[in-house]
């Protein structure tokens, strides 16, 4: 398992623009929109691939019966927390990666779950989104220089080099209550013109409906500039699963989403 020259990145562009989900996250670091790592089974011609965000999420796709990168993969993935940076959620394709991974969850290495793929459906998003009154929150688009500023588990600059890059490519909306931040929704990946959404929540403002405001300013964003909004989740994660059907989208693609945390 050899690590790839930052250099070298865009050899995956086409292979990454052929799976059927969304690798929005991938193509980031592929891009250079955010600092990650790629690993390979060979620089010459590779065939296999693992590209680590710096958020947590993995994606591991290619030829999956390599034995030596596969190997060496496991070491990696049993590494200390000194060793390895933070859990890992591994997304794979093709699906054969799913049996090749069924060894890690026999030995209590990893956990499985399922991930969601969901299709924006702009009429739907308007059957509700048109007759809630937004007058009684303050919703404003977010400077980049405070969504750097943001701390929490879902934050921009997990997601981009800089302030002055999200400027140039991505866009955010903050609820604000008593004059600070309360939840904001932010660009977490732009390519082409898809947009996919992140969001973060003050401790204090969980549970408020706060997410269904900021997403929805967002989403309008995305209809005027002519961008398709991406949403994709853990199915596990009840809360988000149920907010994104609020705002109008539409499951279609449910995938193996694997979970390695740090031993």
């Amino acid at each position: 398992m050899l690590e790839l020259k930052k250099d070298d990145y865009e050899i995956l562009l086409e292979a990454v623009l052929k799976v059927p989900f969304n690798t929005l996250m991938a193509r980031s670091i592929i891009s250079h929109h955010v600092d990650g790592k790629v690993f390979v089974d060979c620089y010459k011609n590779p065939q296999t691939f693992y590209i680590i965000h710096p958020y947590g999420m993995t994606f591991l796709f290619g030829k999956s019966d390599n034995e030596l990168f596969n190997q060496e993969l496991f070491d990696y993935f049993k590494m200390s927390s000194s060793s390895r940076e933070g859990d890992h959620w591994l997304q794979v394709f093709p699906i054969e990666w799913d049996n090749v991974l069924s060894k890690l969850i026999s030995k209590e290495i990893a956990i499985k779950y399922s991930r969601l793929n969901f299709k924006f459906d702009s009429a739907k998003f308007y059957e509700k989104y048109d007759k809630i009154d937004k007058t009684q929150y303050k919703i404003m688009p977010t400077p980049a220089e405070m969504l750097f500023e943001i701390s929490g588990s879902v934050v921009p600059k997990d997601y981009w080099s800089c302030p002055r890059q999200f400027s140039q490519m991505a866009k955010a909306f903050t609820v604000i209550i008593d004059g600070k931040p309360a939840l904001t929704a932010f660009t977490s990946a732009r390519h082409d013109d898809k947009l996919e959404i992140g969001i973060e929540t003050s401790k204090e403002h969980h549970g408020k409906g706060l997410a269904y405001l900021a997403c929805g300013s967002l989403i309008e964003y995305c209809l005027e500039e002519g961008l398709e909004p991406v949403w994709s989740c853990r199915y596990e994660n009840v809360a988000s699963v149920k907010l994104a059907e609020k705002l109008g989208f539409v499951e279609i693609l449910k995938t193996p989403y694997y979970h390695i945390p740090i031993i």
